[in-house]
């Protein structure tokens, strides 16, 4: 279904579901949010109508009442971000610090160097989550779930003090591996999935591909390492050396990389689960990895989102965007370090953000009339 400015794509099962008894509240799991940079701020109207007003405090102490299992919150590097915010007790208030950080705390200089944008990621973080960690990391009605990529020696070189840097030679076997089967990623690669609450998601607990996963309890002590984390793109920032245990006397040894990297838009088996998904995306295509990207033919399982309901821009909507495009990593380049313009047509995109957020809020209204 198309409108003004969203398009909505539904899985099989999800419209059946809809048709049958709309989509309120209380049928929905769970929310990814896809890797992608620059790309989450498209999203920001979205994310405030949802977390907000959608899914508000009083509306989730409702479902706990009902005893619907907690909202599941999924994230990949920005939509990592984005979720910790949304699992704040003031959604909006974080959704605008992530927005105002990741707007104009990125003034780079023309030669930056790994380690200064390292610096400015380990800041903004800090500066996102504000006091916000310990409520984040028990979230009421809510479950976080922040991925991570943890490298294996294919990846990196041994270096005094440090065991995090990267091998380029090591990436680009990463790249044919992958090119010949995902599944190979398994040479390079843990999964890694950092979650709020003392239990592990059990639908994810079975393997559904060849990459080995590892579960860890989030806290107040390692939220902001999984973050840095999750949105540490190889050559670009540094990887996080060690993530220390929920219980903060324990680490779990890295070298620590973006999320993204093996579950870009986190296409993940979300058949499994009962009730709908609702994927707010950047991009009507889930693509599995970062490194799939590059190959066309790669899309998500079509029946692992059978119960998915997607909802992203039309092309409409993006050609009326400043440059005619969503944000992305490519305007570092683009902009330069005129950086006042790049930030004025970031601003104005996510000013446009919330026309979504108006036909998502129409369209919710118009199915569940019926």
């Amino acid at each position: 279904m198309v409108r003004n400015n969203l398009m909505i794509i539904a899985g099989e099962k999800a419209q059946q579901h809809i048709a049958q008894h709309g989509l309120s509240p209380d049928n929905i799991c769970a929310i990814p949010a896809a890797a992608g940079g620059p790309k989450g701020l498209i999203l920001q109207g979205l994310d405030h109508f949802l977390f907000q007003d959608f899914f508000s405090q009083d509306v989730l102490e409702k479902r706990t009442q009902k005893g619907i299992a907690p909202l599941e919150l999924i994230g990949a590097s920005i939509g990592a971000w984005r979720m910790a915010a949304a699992a704040s007790n003031n959604p909006s208030k974080v959704l605008n610090r992530l927005a105002d950080q990741y707007c104009d705390a990125q003034r780079y200089a023309k030669n930056v160097n790994r380690q200064q944008i390292t610096e400015v990621c380990n800041a903004m973080v800090k500066e996102v989550l504000g006091s916000a960690g310990a409520e984040i990391c028990q979230p009421t009605g809510k479950q976080l779930m922040v991925w991570v990529n943890r490298g294996k020696p294919t990846l990196y070189k041994p270096r005094a003090g440090v065991h995090h840097e990267p091998r380029k030679g090591g990436f680009a076997s990463a790249v044919f591996s992958n090119a010949w089967n995902r599944n190979k990623l398994a040479t390079y690669f843990e999964r890694w999935v950092f979650h709020s609450g003392s239990e592990a998601p059990a639908w994810l607990s079975k393997p559904y591909d060849g990459i080995p996963g590892h579960f860890a309890q989030l806290s107040a002590s390692n939220l902001h390492s999984a973050l840095l984390a999750s949105g540490s793109i190889p050559f670009v920032l540094d990887a996080v050396p060690h993530i220390q245990h929920h219980n903060g006397n324990e680490v779990f040894e890295g070298p620590f990389w973006d999320g993204g990297l093996t579950d870009y838009h986190l296409a993940l088996p979300f058949h499994r689960k009962e009730g709908i998904v609702l994927y707010p995306h950047f991009s009507n295509t889930v693509t599995p990895g970062w490194l799939d990207k590059f190959l066309k033919i790669r899309k998500a399982k079509p029946e692992w989102m059978s119960n998915v309901v997607l909802i992203c821009p039309t092309p409409e909507f993006v050609a009326r965007l400043p440059a005619k495009k969503v944000p992305d990593r490519s305007d570092f380049k683009r902009y330069g370090v005129n950086h006042d313009l790049r930030i004025k047509h970031w601003r104005l995109a996510i000013a446009e953000s919330h026309r979504l957020a108006d036909d998502l809020s129409n369209w919710l209204q118009k199915i569940n009339k019926g």
